[in-house]
């Protein structure tokens, strides 16, 4: 009788513990704990700590970043589109091509209409655009928001930017104290310019 119940006892602490380790203690003992986005980032997306979360995964890949080291993510860009839920690597991240301030030298210029006599209605967010005037290139900048008649930025379905969600009527870009004074000289002599993209 006794080896009966020493029996039936050793079954269920095996069944116990074999469940405890499939439910429990793989993932939380064996698992590798990386950060991934929690919804899915264009290219030049910058990376808040609002935007990660923890995941765990079998094995992380060699070089992803692992939670706790947040810090060296945040306030980069992606220089990629990136899925919701993919493991990340620090190659898929730069320094922001956004950055603008005193230390940087960079600031935000807009660029009125009345100085535009043509541009791209597919320009976005992260493009370089080139500014030509008379047909000769003057200077490139990195485009920093386009904006549609309410103000609101304005965003494609696709990759092909077949379709968007409004008409650009504003347009924002990063540029130098000697970019911007060119800009505006020639600005103020009449001129208008062409702006193109890649």
């Amino acid at each position: 009788m006794k080896r009966r119940i020493a029996g039936i006892v050793l079954v269920a602490l095996s069944v116990g513990a074999l469940g405890f380790w499939e439910l429990w203690g793989r993932e939380n003992i064996t698992y590798d704990k990386v950060l991934v986005l929690k919804e899915a980032s264009p290219k030049n997306t910058l990376i808040s700590a609002d935007m990660l979360r923890v995941k765990k995964v079998d094995k992380a890949g060699e070089g992803a970043v692992m939670a706790g080291e947040q810090a060296k993510i945040e306030g980069l860009e992606t220089t990629q589109f990136i899925p919701a839920g993919t493991e990340l690597y620090s190659e898929y991240f730069q320094e922001s091509i956004f950055s603008v301030g005193e230390e940087q030298g960079k600031y935000i210029l807009s660029i009125p209409a009345q100085w535009l006599s043509a541009f791209p209605q597919t320009l976005r967010r992260g493009d370089r655009a080139f500014f030509y005037c008379a047909g000769e290139p003057v200077t490139d900048a990195i485009v920093a928001y386009v904006r549609d008649g309410t103000n609101q930025e304005v965003r494609y379905g696709d990759d092909e930017r077949l379709t968007s969600s409004s008409n650009v009527s504003l347009i924002e870009v990063v540029v130098d104290e000697k970019q911007a004074a060119l800009l505006g000289k020639l600005a103020n002599k009449g001129n208008k310019f062409v702006l193109l993209y890649y």
